[in-house]
């Protein structure tokens, strides 16, 4: 199973691909069930019309689907207190998410932040450092790689989006293996 998780925004959405194969299966050495496929951010530049940072942020995500062609995408659903600004961006781009996930037939699940870190950090409060840490403690690895933009250039500034989409992407995971264990 391989899942597209995403963390949205429009100057920067992260993305991660994390594939999961069942126990026995071509296992890695380390026996790990999970593997980071592939890992990086859409970046828009702020002083661009929104309408065209939307478009660059779709046909860029359409690109990684068509990279690593996953079975699900997961998107991180936005909970804003006080910053109606930031919501209103930030629903733009996942308007944009859902979209190409329809327009790609791809199975839309959606997860809170707070979830999402109560699966990876088992607490939902965690600090980026701490969702970082415990990535990097299910996927068994030291270290993740520096996470790529659309065009091939590092943007290690933005790996918080990049490990928070890798993050959403393995809470799916682990979310619905416990589902199917309790049937």
């Amino acid at each position: 199973m391989i899942i597209l998780g995403i963390d949205p925004g429009t100057a920067t959405t992260g993305w991660g691909v994390v594939q999961h194969k069942k126990a026995g299966k071509k296992q890695k050495p380390d026996g790990s069930l999970f593997s980071l496929v592939g890992f990086g951010c859409i970046t828009t530049k702020p002083d661009k019309d929104m309408p065209l940072r939307l478009l660059e942020l779709k046909r860029a995500l359409k690109k990684v689907i068509k990279s690593y062609k996953p079975d699900s995408l997961v998107v991180e659903r936005i909970f804003f207190g006080q910053n109606s600004s930031s919501a209103i961006t930030v629903g733009q781009a996942r308007g944009v998410i859902m979209l190409v996930a329809a327009e790609e037939n791809l199975r839309l699940f959606e997860y809170t932040g707070l979830e999402v870190k109560s699966t990876i950090s088992a607490y939902g409060r965690a600090t980026k450092k701490q969702v970082q840490i415990g990535v990097r403690r299910i996927l068994k690895v030291r270290s993740l790689p520096k996470p790529k933009d659309q065009s091939g250039k590092p943007v290690w500034q933005f790996r918080d989006d990049a490990y928070d989409a890798a993050a959403a992407a393995i809470h799916h995971i682990i979310s619905i293996g416990n589902k199917s264990s309790r049937l």
